[in-house]
Protein backbone atom coordinates (compact mmCIF):
# COMPACT_ATOMS: atom_id res chain seq x y z
CA UNK A 1 0.00 0.00 0.00
CA UNK A 2 1.72 3.14 -0.96
CA UNK A 3 1.50 6.48 1.35
CA UNK A 4 -0.93 8.04 -0.62
CA UNK A 5 -3.51 5.95 0.14
CA UNK A 6 -2.10 4.69 3.81
CA UNK A 7 -4.85 6.69 5.35
CA UNK A 8 -7.93 4.86 3.83
CA UNK A 9 -6.81 1.51 4.40
CA UNK A 10 -6.21 2.34 8.07
CA UNK A 11 -9.97 3.76 8.15
CA UNK A 12 -10.95 1.09 5.71
CA UNK A 13 -9.58 -1.31 8.67
CA UNK A 14 -11.28 0.64 11.41
CA UNK A 15 -14.41 -0.32 9.70
CA UNK A 16 -14.21 -3.82 9.48
CA UNK A 17 -12.31 -4.14 6.12
CA UNK A 18 -9.55 -6.44 6.50
CA UNK A 19 -7.89 -6.05 3.16
CA UNK A 20 -7.53 -3.49 0.44
CA UNK A 21 -6.30 -3.77 -2.83
CA UNK A 22 -6.00 -1.36 -6.12
CA UNK A 23 -6.40 -2.45 -9.67
CA UNK A 24 -5.91 -0.01 -12.78
CA UNK A 25 -9.35 0.41 -15.02
CA UNK A 26 -9.74 -0.59 -18.62
CA UNK A 27 -12.62 1.96 -19.05
CA UNK A 28 -13.55 0.53 -22.35
CA UNK A 29 -13.08 -2.74 -20.97
CA UNK A 30 -9.47 -3.51 -22.98
CA UNK A 31 -6.33 -4.62 -21.84
CA UNK A 32 -6.03 -6.99 -18.71
CA UNK A 33 -10.10 -6.75 -18.09
CA UNK A 34 -11.34 -8.42 -21.47
CA UNK A 35 -11.18 -12.33 -20.83
CA UNK A 36 -13.23 -11.39 -18.03
CA UNK A 37 -15.56 -9.91 -19.81
CA UNK A 38 -15.27 -12.33 -22.52
CA UNK A 39 -15.99 -15.06 -19.85
CA UNK A 40 -19.01 -13.37 -18.63
CA UNK A 41 -20.79 -12.95 -22.17
CA UNK A 42 -19.96 -16.75 -23.05
CA UNK A 43 -21.63 -17.64 -19.59
CA UNK A 44 -24.62 -15.74 -20.17
CA UNK A 45 -24.61 -17.49 -23.98
CA UNK A 46 -24.57 -20.84 -22.42
CA UNK A 47 -27.56 -20.46 -19.96
CA UNK A 48 -25.95 -20.83 -16.94
CA UNK A 49 -27.13 -17.54 -15.09
CA UNK A 50 -30.38 -19.63 -15.30
CA UNK A 51 -33.77 -16.64 -15.01
CA UNK A 52 -31.49 -14.37 -13.50
CA UNK A 53 -32.03 -11.76 -16.76
CA UNK A 54 -30.89 -8.66 -14.92
CA UNK A 55 -27.36 -9.86 -15.63
CA UNK A 56 -28.50 -9.97 -19.11
CA UNK A 57 -30.21 -6.51 -19.47
CA UNK A 58 -27.22 -5.09 -17.49
CA UNK A 59 -24.43 -6.85 -19.28
CA UNK A 60 -23.05 -3.40 -21.33
CA UNK A 61 -22.39 -1.80 -17.86
CA UNK A 62 -20.37 -4.77 -16.34
CA UNK A 63 -17.95 -4.94 -19.10
CA UNK A 64 -17.63 -1.34 -20.01
CA UNK A 65 -16.63 -0.22 -16.78
CA UNK A 66 -16.58 3.61 -18.22
CA UNK A 67 -20.58 3.53 -18.71
CA UNK A 68 -20.51 3.38 -14.53
CA UNK A 69 -18.17 6.07 -13.93
CA UNK A 70 -17.12 8.36 -17.26
CA UNK A 71 -13.08 8.67 -16.86
CA UNK A 72 -12.97 5.89 -14.08
CA UNK A 73 -9.56 4.72 -13.69
CA UNK A 74 -8.64 3.10 -10.94
CA UNK A 75 -10.86 0.29 -8.52
CA UNK A 76 -10.30 0.69 -4.89
CA UNK A 77 -11.20 -3.32 -3.84
CA UNK A 78 -12.46 -3.67 0.21
CA UNK A 79 -12.73 -6.96 1.93
CA UNK A 80 -15.34 -7.61 4.62
CA UNK A 81 -15.24 -10.52 6.54
CA UNK A 82 -18.51 -12.08 7.58
CA UNK A 83 -18.16 -15.49 8.88
CA UNK A 84 -18.60 -15.52 12.88
CA UNK A 85 -18.38 -18.95 15.13
CA UNK A 86 -21.29 -21.24 14.02
CA UNK A 87 -23.74 -20.86 16.49
CA UNK A 88 -25.16 -23.59 18.49
CA UNK A 89 -27.84 -25.59 16.53
CA UNK A 90 -30.85 -25.61 18.05
CA UNK A 91 -32.65 -29.00 19.04
CA UNK A 92 -35.92 -30.05 16.52
CA UNK A 93 -36.62 -29.60 13.24
CA UNK A 94 -34.37 -26.60 11.75
CA UNK A 95 -32.52 -26.52 8.28
CA UNK A 96 -29.60 -24.72 7.68
CA UNK A 97 -28.25 -20.83 6.20
CA UNK A 98 -25.43 -19.60 4.26
CA UNK A 99 -22.93 -18.61 6.46
CA UNK A 100 -22.91 -14.80 5.27
CA UNK A 101 -26.55 -14.89 6.61
CA UNK A 102 -26.40 -15.38 10.01
CA UNK A 103 -26.52 -12.41 11.13
CA UNK A 104 -26.60 -8.47 10.08
CA UNK A 105 -27.39 -7.95 5.80
CA UNK A 106 -23.38 -7.58 4.95
CA UNK A 107 -24.97 -4.65 2.41
CA UNK A 108 -25.37 -2.16 5.31
CA UNK A 109 -22.18 -2.49 7.16
CA UNK A 110 -19.91 -2.10 3.87
CA UNK A 111 -22.38 0.60 2.77
CA UNK A 112 -22.02 2.30 6.29
CA UNK A 113 -17.98 2.03 6.00
CA UNK A 114 -17.66 3.41 2.09
CA UNK A 115 -19.70 6.19 2.95
CA UNK A 116 -16.23 6.99 5.13
CA UNK A 117 -14.37 5.85 2.86
CA UNK A 118 -16.02 7.95 0.64
CA UNK A 119 -15.86 11.01 2.38
CA UNK A 120 -12.05 10.94 2.90
CA UNK A 121 -11.51 10.66 -0.69
CA UNK A 122 -13.84 13.86 -1.55
CA UNK A 123 -11.61 15.84 1.37
CA UNK A 124 -8.27 14.88 0.27
CA UNK A 125 -9.24 15.26 -3.26
CA UNK A 126 -11.85 17.95 -3.77
CA UNK A 127 -13.82 16.93 -7.12
CA UNK A 128 -13.09 13.57 -7.47
CA UNK A 129 -15.46 11.02 -8.58
CA UNK A 130 -16.85 7.99 -6.79
CA UNK A 131 -18.71 5.38 -7.68
CA UNK A 132 -19.90 2.81 -5.05
CA UNK A 133 -20.67 -1.07 -5.50
CA UNK A 134 -21.70 -4.20 -2.95
CA UNK A 135 -22.45 -6.23 -5.46
CA UNK A 136 -25.81 -4.70 -6.53
CA UNK A 137 -23.95 -2.18 -9.18
CA UNK A 138 -23.28 -3.79 -12.24
CA UNK A 139 -19.09 -4.32 -11.20
CA UNK A 140 -17.25 -7.35 -11.60
CA UNK A 141 -16.17 -7.71 -7.91
CA UNK A 142 -13.99 -10.79 -8.01
CA UNK A 143 -12.08 -9.70 -11.52
CA UNK A 144 -10.60 -6.26 -10.21
CA UNK A 145 -10.05 -7.97 -6.29
CA UNK A 146 -8.24 -10.45 -8.24
CA UNK A 147 -6.26 -7.72 -10.25
CA UNK A 148 -6.06 -5.58 -7.14
CA UNK A 149 -3.80 -8.42 -5.35
CA UNK A 150 -7.01 -9.35 -2.78
CA UNK A 151 -7.01 -12.59 -3.76
CA UNK A 152 -7.62 -14.66 -7.03
CA UNK A 153 -10.44 -16.37 -8.46
CA UNK A 154 -10.67 -19.87 -7.57
CA UNK A 155 -12.40 -23.03 -8.97
CA UNK A 156 -15.11 -22.53 -6.52
CA UNK A 157 -15.47 -19.47 -8.70
CA UNK A 158 -14.76 -17.40 -5.17
CA UNK A 159 -12.19 -14.56 -4.72
CA UNK A 160 -9.60 -16.79 -2.43
CA UNK A 161 -7.68 -14.99 -0.04
CA UNK A 162 -4.37 -17.02 1.35
CA UNK A 163 -5.09 -14.78 4.71
CA UNK A 164 -8.24 -14.55 4.66
CA UNK A 165 -9.83 -17.87 2.84
CA UNK A 166 -13.11 -17.35 0.90
CA UNK A 167 -16.19 -16.47 3.20
CA UNK A 168 -15.74 -12.14 2.94
CA UNK A 169 -17.77 -10.13 1.04
CA UNK A 170 -16.20 -7.64 -1.62
CA UNK A 171 -17.12 -3.89 -1.85
CA UNK A 172 -15.50 -1.60 -5.01
CA UNK A 173 -14.83 2.01 -5.35
CA UNK A 174 -14.44 3.01 -9.26
CA UNK A 175 -12.46 6.46 -9.20
CA UNK A 176 -11.59 8.95 -11.85
CA UNK A 177 -7.96 9.15 -10.18
CA UNK A 178 -5.60 7.12 -10.96
CA UNK A 179 -3.81 5.39 -7.68
CA UNK A 180 -0.97 3.11 -7.45
CA UNK A 181 -2.30 -0.47 -8.58
CA UNK A 182 -1.06 -3.94 -7.77
CA UNK A 183 2.12 -4.09 -10.29
CA UNK A 184 0.36 -7.95 -11.02
CA UNK A 185 -2.55 -10.11 -10.84
CA UNK A 186 -2.74 -12.04 -7.65
CA UNK A 187 -1.82 -15.78 -8.77
CA UNK A 188 -3.88 -18.66 -8.77
CA UNK A 189 -3.40 -20.61 -5.97
CA UNK A 190 -5.49 -23.43 -5.68
CA UNK A 191 -2.69 -25.70 -7.28
CA UNK A 192 -3.82 -29.22 -7.99
CA UNK A 193 -6.34 -29.06 -5.39
CA UNK A 194 -10.14 -30.09 -6.66
CA UNK A 195 -11.78 -30.45 -3.65
CA UNK A 196 -14.89 -27.38 -4.43
CA UNK A 197 -15.65 -29.35 -7.97
CA UNK A 198 -15.48 -32.77 -6.75
CA UNK A 199 -17.76 -32.70 -3.54
CA UNK A 200 -20.25 -29.89 -5.18
CA UNK A 201 -23.57 -32.16 -4.41
CA UNK A 202 -25.13 -30.93 -7.90
CA UNK A 203 -22.25 -30.84 -9.50
CA UNK A 204 -22.54 -26.90 -10.62
CA UNK A 205 -18.85 -25.87 -11.02
CA UNK A 206 -17.87 -26.41 -14.29
CA UNK A 207 -15.15 -25.34 -17.19
CA UNK A 208 -17.13 -22.06 -17.58
CA UNK A 209 -17.46 -21.81 -13.82
CA UNK A 210 -20.74 -22.03 -11.64
CA UNK A 211 -23.61 -23.58 -13.62
CA UNK A 212 -26.80 -21.57 -11.62
CA UNK A 213 -29.19 -24.27 -12.84
CA UNK A 214 -27.48 -26.61 -10.63
CA UNK A 215 -26.69 -24.22 -7.65
CA UNK A 216 -28.23 -24.59 -4.14
CA UNK A 217 -28.00 -20.90 -3.50
CA UNK A 218 -29.61 -19.92 -7.03
CA UNK A 219 -32.64 -22.18 -6.24
CA UNK A 220 -33.37 -21.13 -2.73
CA UNK A 221 -32.87 -17.96 -3.15
CA UNK A 222 -33.35 -16.57 -6.48
CA UNK A 223 -35.44 -18.71 -8.26
CA UNK A 224 -39.12 -17.43 -7.21
CA UNK A 225 -42.11 -20.17 -7.88
CA UNK A 226 -42.37 -23.95 -7.68
CA UNK A 227 -38.87 -25.60 -7.26
CA UNK A 228 -38.95 -28.75 -9.80
CA UNK A 229 -39.34 -32.04 -8.25
CA UNK A 230 -35.99 -33.35 -9.22
CA UNK A 231 -34.11 -30.05 -8.01
CA UNK A 232 -35.81 -30.79 -4.66
CA UNK A 233 -33.33 -33.54 -3.45
CA UNK A 234 -30.24 -31.10 -3.97
CA UNK A 235 -31.71 -29.00 -1.45
CA UNK A 236 -30.59 -31.36 1.70
CA UNK A 237 -30.87 -29.37 4.34
CA UNK A 238 -30.36 -25.93 3.10
CA UNK A 239 -33.24 -23.66 2.92
CA UNK A 240 -31.11 -20.17 1.90
CA UNK A 241 -27.91 -20.72 0.31
CA UNK A 242 -24.95 -23.48 0.39
CA UNK A 243 -21.54 -23.17 2.07
CA UNK A 244 -20.41 -26.61 0.61
CA UNK A 245 -17.38 -25.73 -2.27
CA UNK A 246 -16.23 -23.04 1.14
CA UNK A 247 -16.48 -25.58 3.91
CA UNK A 248 -14.33 -28.18 1.60
CA UNK A 249 -11.60 -25.28 0.90
CA UNK A 250 -8.32 -25.78 2.55
CA UNK A 251 -7.98 -22.11 2.13
CA UNK A 252 -10.53 -22.04 4.98
CA UNK A 253 -9.39 -24.47 7.38
CA UNK A 254 -7.16 -21.72 9.45
CA UNK A 255 -8.71 -18.29 8.38
CA UNK A 256 -10.15 -15.89 10.81
CA UNK A 257 -13.42 -15.23 12.22
CA UNK A 258 -14.98 -12.38 11.98
CA UNK A 259 -16.62 -10.60 14.85
CA UNK A 260 -19.72 -11.58 15.97
CA UNK A 261 -20.17 -7.84 17.77
CA UNK A 262 -20.37 -6.53 14.28
CA UNK A 263 -22.23 -9.18 12.70
CA UNK A 264 -24.74 -10.77 15.18
CA UNK A 265 -25.20 -13.90 14.58
CA UNK A 266 -28.54 -15.36 15.69
CA UNK A 267 -29.07 -19.38 16.25
CA UNK A 268 -32.45 -18.81 14.65
CA UNK A 269 -30.79 -16.90 11.21
CA UNK A 270 -28.20 -19.99 11.47
CA UNK A 271 -30.39 -22.75 12.10
CA UNK A 272 -34.05 -21.88 11.14
CA UNK A 273 -37.03 -23.07 12.82
CA UNK A 274 -38.97 -24.83 9.59
CA UNK A 275 -41.71 -25.31 11.52
CA UNK A 276 -42.22 -21.86 12.65
CA UNK A 277 -41.31 -21.09 9.26
CA UNK A 278 -43.88 -23.12 7.46
CA UNK A 279 -46.89 -21.43 9.95
CA UNK A 280 -45.63 -18.16 10.04
CA UNK A 281 -47.94 -15.76 6.84
CA UNK A 282 -44.87 -15.30 4.24
CA UNK A 283 -45.30 -11.08 4.97
CA UNK A 284 -44.75 -11.44 8.86
CA UNK A 285 -42.01 -13.72 8.29
CA UNK A 286 -40.54 -10.79 5.82
CA UNK A 287 -41.43 -8.23 8.02
CA UNK A 288 -39.57 -9.81 10.97
CA UNK A 289 -36.56 -10.32 9.17
CA UNK A 290 -35.64 -6.33 8.28
CA UNK A 291 -31.93 -6.33 8.20
CA UNK A 292 -31.00 -9.56 7.43
CA UNK A 293 -29.89 -10.90 3.72
CA UNK A 294 -32.57 -13.47 4.46
CA UNK A 295 -35.04 -11.38 3.29
CA UNK A 296 -33.48 -11.84 -0.69
CA UNK A 297 -35.72 -14.88 -0.81
CA UNK A 298 -38.48 -13.25 0.35
CA UNK A 299 -40.77 -14.48 2.77
CA UNK A 300 -43.06 -17.15 0.69
CA UNK A 301 -39.54 -18.35 -0.81
CA UNK A 302 -37.97 -19.37 2.48
CA UNK A 303 -41.52 -21.13 3.61
CA UNK A 304 -41.32 -22.88 0.40
CA UNK A 305 -37.92 -24.01 1.03
CA UNK A 306 -38.43 -24.79 4.69
CA UNK A 307 -41.24 -27.37 3.17
CA UNK A 308 -38.56 -28.94 0.67
CA UNK A 309 -36.04 -29.45 3.48
CA UNK A 310 -39.04 -30.96 6.09
CA UNK A 311 -39.72 -33.46 2.96
CA UNK A 312 -36.23 -34.08 2.54
CA UNK A 313 -35.47 -35.02 5.85
CA UNK A 314 -38.47 -36.76 6.68
CA UNK A 315 -39.40 -34.23 9.65
CA UNK A 316 -42.21 -35.82 10.88
CA UNK A 317 -42.20 -33.53 14.31
CA UNK A 318 -43.24 -30.49 10.99
CA UNK A 319 -45.84 -33.00 9.88
CA UNK A 320 -48.97 -30.64 11.25
CA UNK A 321 -47.28 -27.68 9.65
CA UNK A 322 -47.09 -29.01 6.65
CA UNK A 323 -51.08 -29.80 6.20
CA UNK A 324 -51.58 -26.60 8.03
CA UNK A 325 -49.38 -25.41 4.63
CA UNK A 326 -52.02 -27.49 2.02
CA UNK A 327 -54.40 -24.69 2.94
CA UNK A 328 -52.39 -21.62 1.79
CA UNK A 329 -53.33 -18.62 0.04
CA UNK A 330 -49.89 -19.01 -1.83
CA UNK A 331 -50.37 -22.23 -5.18
CA UNK A 332 -46.84 -22.53 -4.47
CA UNK A 333 -46.61 -23.37 -1.21
CA UNK A 334 -49.75 -25.08 -1.61
CA UNK A 335 -47.81 -27.23 -4.30
CA UNK A 336 -44.94 -27.75 -2.41
CA UNK A 337 -46.84 -28.68 0.73
CA UNK A 338 -48.51 -31.52 -0.84
CA UNK A 339 -44.72 -32.49 -2.10
CA UNK A 340 -43.80 -32.29 1.53
CA UNK A 341 -47.18 -34.61 2.88
CA UNK A 342 -46.37 -37.12 0.57
CA UNK A 343 -43.05 -37.42 1.96
CA UNK A 344 -44.11 -37.66 5.02
CA UNK A 345 -46.95 -40.07 4.37
CA UNK A 346 -49.88 -37.75 5.37
CA UNK A 347 -53.15 -39.72 4.53
CA UNK A 348 -55.46 -38.20 2.30
CA UNK A 349 -53.13 -36.06 0.94
CA UNK A 350 -54.11 -37.26 -2.98
CA UNK A 351 -57.69 -36.45 -2.66
CA UNK A 352 -57.01 -32.93 -1.02
CA UNK A 353 -54.75 -31.89 -4.28
CA UNK A 354 -57.10 -33.26 -6.72
CA UNK A 355 -59.40 -30.89 -5.81
CA UNK A 356 -57.60 -27.49 -5.58
CA UNK A 357 -58.26 -25.33 -8.34
CA UNK A 358 -54.74 -24.53 -9.49
CA UNK A 359 -52.95 -27.28 -12.37
CA UNK A 360 -49.07 -27.17 -10.18
CA UNK A 361 -51.13 -28.12 -6.73
CA UNK A 362 -52.29 -30.97 -8.85
CA UNK A 363 -49.58 -31.96 -10.20
CA UNK A 364 -47.68 -33.08 -7.28
CA UNK A 365 -49.90 -36.01 -6.70
CA UNK A 366 -47.30 -37.82 -9.28
CA UNK A 367 -44.36 -36.37 -8.58
CA UNK A 368 -41.53 -38.06 -7.97
CA UNK A 369 -40.56 -38.37 -4.30
CA UNK A 370 -36.82 -38.17 -3.13
CA UNK A 371 -34.79 -41.44 -1.12
CA UNK A 372 -35.47 -41.58 2.45
CA UNK A 373 -32.85 -40.52 4.52
CA UNK A 374 -30.02 -42.32 6.18
CA UNK A 375 -31.52 -42.57 10.39
CA UNK A 376 -30.19 -39.76 11.69
CA UNK A 377 -28.91 -37.86 8.76
CA UNK A 378 -29.42 -33.96 9.35
CA UNK A 379 -26.50 -32.79 7.28
CA UNK A 380 -24.33 -32.16 9.98
CA UNK A 381 -22.41 -28.68 10.88
CA UNK A 382 -20.05 -26.81 8.74
CA UNK A 383 -17.11 -27.63 10.55
CA UNK A 384 -18.27 -31.86 10.13
CA UNK A 385 -18.69 -30.72 6.36
CA UNK A 386 -14.66 -30.37 6.19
Amino acid sequence: MTSELAPLAAMAERNGFALLGVAPVEGQGHGWYAPHAERLQAWLAAGQHADMDWLVERLADRVVPERLLPGVQSAIVLWLDHRTATPPRPAGPTGRVAAYAWGRDYHNIARKGLRKLRGWLNQTWPGIRVYLSVDTGAVLERAFGERAGVGWIGRSTMLISTRRGTFGSLAVMFTDRAFAAAEVAHPPRCGTCTACVDLCPTGALGPLGLDARRCISYWTIEHRGVIPAEVRPWLGEWVFGCDICQDVCPWNRDAPRASSDRWQPKADRAWPDLVDWIVTPSEVLDARLEGSPLRRARGDGLRRNALIVVGNLRMQAAARAVALAMADPDPVLRATAVWAARCLSIPGVAGWAARDPDPRVRAEIHTPLPPTPASGTTGGSPEEAR
